[in-house]
C-alpha cells in the first residue's frame, strides 16, 4: 500500500493559524477546565457547544419523542453523561495523554463506549459527535471524524496500513472509526518520517478540511 504525501504548501496551510482557532480554543478551554462528568451544566454546556457548533448535535434521534429538546438534554443526556464511566477511562487516557501505536486499544473503546451510550439514548450511530467530543478532551489522542474528512484522506491513502491491520480485529471497537484512526495515524507517521514534519490532529484535521472544500469549490465550477 501506497501512501500520498500532501504537499509542503499543503502543510503549511494547515499549520497556519485561521479564522476557527480562537473558537476552537474556547472549546479547548472549556473541557480542559470541566473535565469531568459530574455535573449536568457542564455537561449540557459541553455537550451544546461541541455538538452544535460542529453539526453534530445529539438531539437528533431516531424516533424523537413529543419532548422538547430541553428536556431531552436535561433528563436524558446530562444523566448518562453522569452515571457512566466515561471519566474512568479518560482519566486513564489522559495519564499517557500522548497518542502512540500502544494506546490506539484504549482510545479507539472509549470512542466506541461514548458511541455506544449515546446509541442507546438516540437509535442512533453518533461517531462523529463522539469522536469530536472526545478530541476536545484529550486534543492529542484522538482524531476528528466527519464525511468531508473521510473523503479528503482517500487522497493519501486508501488502506488501513499492514502494522495496523490487526486494531481491526479488537473487540468493543467501532470498525468505521478505527479505519479513519488508523489512516490518519499513518498519515501523521508518515509526514513526520519522510519530510520530519509533525502535525498535531487539530493540524491534520485543518489539512483534511482544506482539501475537502477545495473538492467541493471545483465541484461547483463544474456544475
Amino acid at each position: 500500500m501506497k501512501t500520498t504525501l500532501p504537499t509542503k504548501k499543503q502543510i503549511e496551510t494547515a499549520q497556519q493559524k485561521n479564522v476557527w482557532d480562537f473558537g476552537n480554543a474556547i472549546l479547548y478551554k472549556l473541557c480542559k477546565d470541566n473535565f469531568n462528568h459530574d455535573t449536568d451544566d457542564h455537561i449540557l454546556t459541553k455537550v451544546l457547544f461541541i455538538g452544535r457548533i460542529y453539526a453534530a448535535a445529539v438531539e437528533r434521534r431516531k424516533n424523537k419523542s413529543n419532548d422538547i429538546n430541553d428536556n431531552f438534554y436535561i433528563d436524558t443526556v446530562a444523566p448518562a453523561f453522569r452515571k457512566s464511566k466515561l471519566d474512568e477511562k479518560l482519566s486513564v487516557l489522559k495519564i499517557g495523554k500522548t497518542e502512540n501505536i500502544n494506546n490506539i486499544k484504549s482510545v479507539l473503546q472509549t470512542h466506541y463506549f461514548l458511541t455506544s451510550m449515546l446509541k442507546k439514548i438516540t437509535a442512533l450511530e453518533k461517531r462523529s459527535f463522539s469522536s469530536k467530543y472526545l478530541h476536545f478532551h484529550l486534543p492529542d489522542l484522538f482524531f476528528i471524524y466527519d464525511s468531508r474528512a473521510v473523503n479528503a484522506l482517500r487522497k493519501f491513502t486508501s488502506q488501513v496500513p499492514k502494522d495496523l491491520k490487526y486494531i481491526l480485529e479488537l473487540e468493543n471497537i467501532d470498525n468505521e472509526y478505527a479505519k479513519f484512526y488508523c489512516k490518519c495515524f499513518d498519515l501523521k507517521r508518515q509526514i513526520k518520517t519522510q519530510l520530519n514534519i509533525e502535525l498535531t490532529n487539530r493540524q491534520l484535521d485543518n489539512l483534511l478540511i482544506e482539501i475537502a472544500n477545495k473538492q467541493g469549490s471545483l465541484k461547483l465550477k463544474t456544475i
